[in-house]
């Protein structure tokens, strides 16, 4: 395929969750990612129409992810001597549901609320460049997961496995928590100060005592007792505190 169309391609699939429906999730962001491909069989309506049909089955994994198995689909539909290409259609069925379970923790539950939480305290440091932070930094790396991710799948036809392997998003993914941990302690420790005036605490004990806070929650969590409860109990000590 040209340049030109893999580039089109690849922003295609940007929006692969744009048209998700209850029946069949991503199938039509899907298919329409496609749509340079099938530009390359000129007036072949059969052959356009098949590999559109093959590809508007159900399709859910996670967005992110979704270009490097699309790049790879392209690249098995392109090399395909026949009108119907199999291999497509197991890769795809292969990988949406580890794709999705290996994004959902790093982009969702590590990424995400990183990024929030700097913007967080940020914002009530008084900088306005707090909301370019949080863009920043979550942009830039999932812009970049993505656009390896379908170079990749392209190129190797196997739903870029190699490249996801060698980033360890699971690995990331907890590493992440734990950073967030952190800045969490951090942003309590802004809250005290700006927000607290007659408690005056020096910044290591707010921060190192908030982090001691989450782990015991962790720990608490971790033997049996419900989070809500947990939650209630924290809430309740940051209303003694503010008081």
């Amino acid at each position: 395929m040209k340049k030109s169309d893999l580039i089109e391609m690849f922003l295609r699939s940007l929006f692969v969750q744009s048209s998700w429906n209850f029946q069949r999730k991503q199938n039509v962001g899907f298919a329409c990612s496609l749509i340079p491909l099938a530009r390359r069989f000129g007036e072949k309506k059969e052959l356009i129409s098949g590999l559109l049909t093959r590809h508007i089955q159900s399709f859910s994994s996670h967005p992110y992810l979704a270009g490097a198995i699309i790049g790879s689909v392209a690249k098995l539909e392109e090399s395909s001597e026949s009108d119907n290409c199999p291999e497509a259609l197991r890769l795809k069925e292969t990988l949406m549901a580890p794709y999705a379970a290996m994004g959902d923790p790093f982009f969702w539950g590590g990424l995400k609320p990183l990024s929030s939480v700097a913007g967080v305290i940020l914002a009530l440091e008084g900088l306005l460049v707090a909301p370019l932070c949080f863009l920043l930094v979550y942009n830039s790396i999932h812009v970049w997961v993505r656009l390896r991710g379908f170079i990749e799948g392209y190129r190797d036809g196997k739903g870029g496995i190699s490249f996801l392997r060698a980033i360890d998003l699971p690995g990331k993914a907890r590493m992440l928590k734990w950073v967030t941990t952190f800045f969490l302690a951090l942003l309590y420790a802004v809250f005290v100060h700006s927000s607290i005036p007659h408690v005056d605490l020096p910044w290591v004990v707010a921060v190192g005592g908030t982090f001691a806070l989450v782990l015991l929650c962790f720990w608490l969590v971790g033997r049996g007792i419900s989070s809500l409860t947990v939650l209630y109990g924290v809430v309740a000590l940051l209303c003694v505190i503010k008081v």
